[in-house]
């Protein structure tokens, strides 16, 4: 069996300032302590059609404050080998998620089982559902 630091080098948690997020992070900070991971925080800024520009600075500036709060709490933890922060804005958060641990080649994805925005997981489905179903590493779903 290999040691587990070589089967988890860098932990992706997508993260939107939910319930589900905060315990997604949290969950992936232990992980990324046990395991002498990395630790990827991972934000999809969703864009809107027909949102003002003055309101979408609002919500990028709390969105950035949110990040900063993660990493915060993140670089606390001395034993996190390495920790970066990515926004990223596209109108699929789940294929944004999907996108970016591809291009950062993270082991495991950590993700709440629910977001912000529920009404619309009811009708275009949750991102943790089509994370786990296209990811090609594994997935943490957290309740």
């Amino acid at each position: 069996m290999q040691n587990n630091k070589q089967m988890i080098s860098k932990i992706l948690v997508a993260v939107d300032g939910s319930e589900y997020a905060e315990k997604a992070f949290e969950y992936a900070s232990y992980l990324a302590k046990k395991c002498g991971s990395g630790l990827l925080i991972v934000h999809v800024l969703e864009e809107f059609v027909s949102i003002g520009h003055s309101i979408l600075k609002e919500l990028e500036q709390r969105d950035l404050e949110m990040l900063q709060k993660y990493k915060s709490r993140a670089k606390e933890s001395s034993v996190i080998t390495s920790i970066d922060v990515i926004e990223s804005r596209g109108n699929d958060v789940a294929e944004e998620i999907l996108r970016i641990a591809d291009k950062q080649k993270v082991d495991t994805i950590v993700i709440g089982s629910r977001g912000v925005n529920a009404s619309k997981e009811f009708l275009m489905g949750s991102a943790s559902y089509k994370v786990t179903h296209y990811a090609k590493c594994p997935v943490v779903i957290v309740r």
